[in-house]
């Protein structure tokens, strides 16, 4: 893009940028943000980054729909179907902190596409897996390459779009988690009710490899979108390419219905801190990307931001991974128990219901049609939920301290109310702690500068999965024993988030680090 401009010095030995009629064109960047409008630039790039989400949350989530699809095939036991099932929270694990990095260094968009692009051949090739192990390797391989949207994709989305949209996507795209386990639930219904057999360089295939290269799709498909997008512009000024961001957002002003001529800014100016590491690989910079996070003045807002993570996802998630499970056994003893049976009665009528739930997936019973109804009816309500509460998106903190003291009572409530059923509607309720993701994931991008936003991000992840890993070995081995106990204690802890939420920004004071 040609643009005729001159230079001219300050007296402060500043460099302004002037055009031809002697008019000042350079701007801060969020004021250059603002002026590229909103169209169809932010809304394609939100459903670019929706899609790699939705190909994400498939690839690591979804593993537990192909485990119980191929567990007859590849003759899999209780521990080796553990062992599978905890790759993906492995991969997360391990690529992190390297995701972080190399997003705040090289670039939201470059991350994303290699990411993804990578992810995405794994994926496909777990689909000829011969044995559970190579399965395990190949999963742990996507998972750990899908991992990188996990911050990518809100810093590059947010950096984007202007300061009254932003916080509305950032809610937005946590519906597409919520989106999720309806599509994988479904597309295994019909995929597994298939009837075939094909034998192909010495590789059995049936339905559930079929099933595995239809989750995979999502992978290329949210690569292939990103294509037709642009490096986040703030990125590209924070590392000192100023006249590529500025290209960029005469780009975003053109794609949202301007003409070129009218786009008034020449240059662009960002007011940071020391970013001269930013971009170069050494240990160096490194931990000049950690070091900060945990000094004063942003060692209060990580500490506080990554407790309510853990909260949030070591009470959402070691429950919702293993949902199937709950759904399978509440729906299997319902019909035969008690009048006045609780919820937690239910998974007590057998010392061993969750090996007996185990047990029927292991005897290629296939999945139970209540268990995939319950499941789309949780992943489609919840997508709606939260894109309503997307609306709300200026009242972040009250919605927190809201979602989180409801849930909270829900939890309580779930064994007390003297019928299971009723239970089930509470225990629905609890699981609504899914509802703060996506506004915890907004304050890592509103309130971290730019250098340090993705890599935050990430090490939050690395807190969330970590807390989900540990927290469904805890649940899965309490909850049929100690059931009650176990719900009290979730309810407690999420109740500590709700109390922790309280020394969040006030929403009628919350401004973006820029």
């Amino acid at each position: 893009m040609a643009v005729n401009l001159s230079y001219v010095k300050s007296d402060e030995e500043n460099v302004e940028m002037r055009d031809s009629a002697g008019d000042l064109k350079r701007y801060g960047y969020e004021e250059a943000l603002d002026l590229t409008g909103h169209g169809r630039y932010n809304v394609g790039l939100l459903f670019a980054c929706f899609m790699v989400i939705i190909a994400m949350g498939i690839d690591i989530f979804g593993l537990g729909i192909i485990v119980t699809a191929a567990t007859c095939d590849l003759g899999m036991t209780l521990k080796q179907i553990g062992i599978l099932s905890s790759m993906p929270f492995a991969g997360i694990i391990v690529m992190s902190y390297p995701w972080g990095y190399l997003a705040d260094t090289r670039g939201r968009k470059l991350v994303l596409m290699w990411a993804m692009c990578g992810s995405f051949i794994s994926a496909a090739l777990s689909s000829l897996a011969p044995s559970w192990q190579l399965l395990a390797v190949l999963r742990f391989i996507s998972s750990a390459l899908s991992s990188a949207a996990e911050s990518a994709t809100y810093a590059l989305l947010g950096e984007c779009c202007n300061s009254r949209s932003r916080a509305r996507y950032m809610l937005l795209m946590t519906s597409a988690l919520m989106l999720t386990p309806t599509l994988y639930y479904i597309w295994g219904y019909f995929i597994t009710k298939l009837d075939f057999s094909y034998t192909f360089i010495g590789i059995v295939l049936r339905p559930w490899r079929l099933l595995t290269l239809v989750m995979a799709l999502p992978l290329g498909l949210g690569a292939l979108m990103l294509h037709f997008f642009s490096e986040s512009p703030k990125f590209l000024a924070n590392v000192g390419r100023g006249s590529e961001a500025v290209e960029v957002l005469a780009k975003m002003y053109v794609r949202n219905g301007g003409k070129i001529e009218n786009y008034p800014v020449k240059e662009i100016y960002l007011e940071e801190g020391n970013k001269e590491d930013v971009g170069v690989f050494s240990l160096q910079s490194l931990w000049n990307q950690i070091a900060p996070l945990f000094k004063a003045p942003l060692l209060g807002r990580t500490m506080l931001l990554f407790y309510l993570t853990f909260v949030i996802y070591i009470a959402n998630n070691s429950f919702a991974i293993i949902m199937p499970t709950i759904f399978n056994v509440f729906f299997t003893s319902y019909a035969s128990s008690s009048a006045g049976a609780g919820f937690c009665d239910l998974f007590a009528v057998s010392p061993n219901a969750t090996e007996t739930a185990v047990e029927e997936v292991a005897d290629c019973k296939g999945i139970d049609d209540n268990t995939i109804w319950a499941g789309c009816v949780h992943g489609l309500s919840f997508f709606v939920l939260n894109a309503l509460i997307s609306q709300c998106a200026g009242k972040r903190k009250v919605l927190t301290i809201t979602i989180l003291v409801i849930a909270a009572c829900a939890a309580l409530l779930i064994d007390n109310t003297g019928e299971a059923l009723s239970g089930l509607v509470f225990f629905y309720l609890f699981l609504t702690t899914a509802m703060v993701f996506g506004i915890v994931s907004s304050y890592f991008v509103t309130l971290y500068p730019t250098s340090y936003r993705a890599m935050v991000a990430c090490l939050g992840m690395m807190v969330a999965r970590l807390s989900a890993f540990s927290g469904t070995n805890i649940v899965s081995a309490s909850v049929t024993s100690h059931c009650g106990v176990t719900l009290y204690a979730a309810a407690a802890l999420v109740l500590s988030g709700a109390v922790a939420a309280y020394f969040l920004p006030s929403d009628s004071s919350q401004t973006e680090t820029k």
